[in-house]
């Protein structure tokens, strides 16, 4: 063989040695499962719309936003903005679905489960999928209410969490 072929064959083996190579390296990361904990707050705010239900019996439906600010990542990222709407029952509990927005365009779905919204009220979280780099995330977590402010006139309450914590796997 020419001194040229054997040179291209060369630079061939190489180029192909080093595409192997990083496919191995990058293709490990990109398919390696993540999983974590996290702790920080939540503050919220929203409106609520109360039905006239029954004797001593308040049921109404709510939407809230605030900003979820975690000390630990979730995914890529420790900020969030949460937007939720849910049922109110002041026997039965709440039930309320919502979606933690990261500032990269990502989602995180999740699924709250508690007592009606007052100071010292502890609420469950269930992350039930997310779209881009959250897509599959799975977890729980908790969460108290600390403090809280209702405008029954307004329909108009505020509440801030500071024990939020959970777990999470992402596929």
């Amino acid at each position: 063989m020419s001194r040229i072929r054997i040179e291209l064959l060369l630079l061939f083996l190489a180029t192909m040695f080093i595409i192997i190579v990083a496919t191995l390296i990058f293709g490990q990361k990109a398919s390696a499962e993540q999983t974590g904990t996290f702790k920080g707050s939540w503050i919220a705010s929203g409106q609520r719309q109360t039905l006239d239900f029954a004797a001593d019996r308040q049921v109404g439906t709510f939407k809230l936003t605030g900003h979820v600010n975690l000390q630990d990542e979730v995914g890529e990222e420790e900020d969030y903005w949460a937007e939720c709407m849910g049922l109110s029952d002041s026997v039965e509990g709440s039930a309320a679905r919502c979606v933690w927005h990261s500032m990269k365009g990502d989602n995180v779905y999740i699924v709250l489960e508690g007592r009606p919204f007052k100071e010292g009220v502890k609420v469950i979280g269930k992350f039930i999928g997310g779209t881009g780099c959250l897509n599959g995330i799975e977890g729980t977590f908790a969460f108290t209410w600390f403090s809280v402010f209702i405008n029954k006139n307004e329909g108009i309450f505020t509440g801030h969490t500071k024990d939020l914590a959970g777990s999470y796997r992402i596929p």
